[in-house]
């Protein structure tokens, strides 16, 4: 009986333990009770992480990533295919470049009032508003192609304006805001590599229609009836995309969405971002960063024949989706500092631009005055057609790493819609008096002067907020832990620069 009290009382304290196990019973013992007993764990048992839950592929942030990838092919990436033929194509580049002027003015607008927009109907249904302008300005530039309507290449210019800025400071928030952090630079490249792959597949269209014209004029309408058509696909595949909120990251954490408020205070806030003092130090970069695209593409227009300028429109996308995919991953590489990493892109980019632009001093100073038409066969062809893709090349590098850097300085859907929005709309008033230069029978040397001296004066601001840039928070350390509410917010993987916010102000500021 005594024993029998002893054997009981193992069996009570051990179901009070757990995990528990089951030992088999022991042949030696009177009674043959089996009774549980606390498993021995190694040590690598103890401190493994367990596996994250599976999760549906079309959750997954890869597959956000391909979806976005795919609008920016077909809306923007092929948009660029059609203006790397220099003015849309046309045979004349002023009034395209009007138009272009109003589409860069009006997106500037929007993309920096996007956020408004974000707050009220969300991130997804503002891309699938920004889906809808692009098929609309190729349209018409297929009717002033063909028929030579004017009046609707400003209505459509107008209409991809307003649709487009929403349309960038969407997608700009998605592709920083839904990855993990120590995948974001390579997620931008796929990004980016979708929107030159755009650039690639029309550039191909471009030159295998228009292969036979070693003159110059205006390349055939049938190569912007293929764009219209496909550029009218970008909307359906906006409502693949999959809400911030249901979308799962692969080491289980959650995107951080800021719960909606007033439009006044959405103003505040975006006054606020205006107003620091990185931010403010880093506007004339993203100015001067597109300034330069009105000259190439009248560049390529006055100086290049007809299928010279397909064959500059396939092989830039080509150079660009390669320089970016190289230059994303060391953008995560984790064998150097985020400190590092974000000084040397900048050193390595902006540099390479701005070695760029004596490049294009000397071979304008040459060619200025210059009226006949360069094919591939013509003497002189590689000096100024070199010249043109490698602009393009390093002047994507340059948007990958500004777009890497703008993701330093917030997290959340809300926060880089507007740091996304304001570099965006930045860029596209530079891209706006770039065009409105070009518009007019302006001197293209004296074009170059100004890209020189703005290029090289924002430079200056620029250095110092990125050498502000500290090591406080680790691209390897993104957690904060769980808040009240049980979401896990994500800090930004690096410091926003001296008298930023901390990350225990954003823990108490969530919280």
């Amino acid at each position: 009986m005594q024993v029998l009290c002893k054997e009981s009382i193992c069996i009570r304290r051990s179901l009070s333990r757990a995990p528990l196990l089951l030992r088999e019973p022991s042949f030696t013992s009177p009674f043959y009770i089996s009774y549980p007993t606390r498993p021995h764990y190694t040590h690598a048992q103890r401190t493994a992480i367990p596996p994250p839950p599976t999760m549906a592929f079309f959750r997954s942030v890869l597959a956000q990533m391909i979806i976005c990838g795919m609008i920016a092919l077909l809306g923007p990436g092929l948009w660029n295919a059609n203006n790397s033929l220099g003015a849309g194509g046309a045979l004349l580049p002023y009034l395209v470049n009007g138009g272009n002027s109003l589409v860069f003015g009006l997106m500037g607008l929007f993309c920096i009032l996007s956020p408004i927009f974000v707050n009220w109907i969300g991130v997804k249904r503002t891309l699938i508003a920004g889906t809808l302008g692009w098929s609309v300005y190729s349209a018409a530039l297929y009717q002033n192609n063909r028929f030579g309507t004017e009046w609707f290449v400003m209505l459509g210019a107008a209409i991809c304006g307003i649709s487009a800025g929403l349309y960038w400071a969407a997608e700009g928030s998605i592709v920083l805001s839904y990855p993990e952090h120590a995948k974001r630079g390579r997620y931008l490249a796929l990004w980016l590599g979708f929107k030159n792959s755009g650039q690639l597949i029309g550039g191909a269209i471009n030159l295998g229609l228009n292969a036979d014209r070693s003159t110059g004029g205006k390349v055939s309408w049938v190569t912007l009836l293929i764009f219209v058509i496909l550029q009218a696909c970008a909307l359906p595949l906006a409502f693949l995309l999959s809400p911030p909120e249901k979308t799962n990251r692969s080491d289980g954490t959650k995107i951080v969405v800021e719960s909606q408020t007033t439009t006044r205070e959405q103003f505040r806030l975006l006054w606020k971002t205006i107003t620091t003092r990185q931010i403010g130090l880093l506007l004339p970069v993203f100015f001067a960063s597109w300034f330069y695209w009105g000259y190439a593409s009248t560049f390529l227009t006055l100086y290049f024949s007809v299928r010279a300028r397909a064959l500059a429109s396939f092989l830039s996308a080509i150079t660009g989706t390669i320089a970016c995919t190289i230059f994303g991953f060391f953008l995560d590489s984790q064998k150097f500092s985020v400190k590092f990493r974000i000084r040397f892109g900048f050193l390595l980019s902006c540099g390479m631009f701005t070695l760029m632009w004596i490049w294009v001093l000397i071979v304008q100073h040459q060619w200025e005055g210059r009226l006949d038409k360069l094919d591939w066969s013509s003497p002189g062809f590689g000096k100024g057609f070199g010249m043109y893709i490698m602009l393009g090349t390093i002047g994507n590098m340059v948007q990958n790493y500004l777009y890497f850097l703008i993701g330093t300085v917030g997290d959340g859907t809300s926060e880089l819609s507007r740091g996304t929005g304001l570099l965006r709309g930045v860029e596209s008033w530079g891209q706006c008096a770039s065009f409105g230069i070009s518009s007019s029978k302006f001197s293209p040397f004296w074009t170059t002067v100004i890209n020189v001296v703005f290029w090289t004066v924002s430079l200056v601001p620029a250095s110092f907020a990125i050498w502000e840039v500290e090591d406080r928070r680790k691209l390897d350390q993104e957690r904060l832990g769980e808040l009240e509410g049980g979401v896990a917010s994500i800090t930004s993987d690096e410091s926003i620069g001296k008298g930023g916010e901390t990350v225990s102000e954003k823990v108490s500021e969530a919280k």
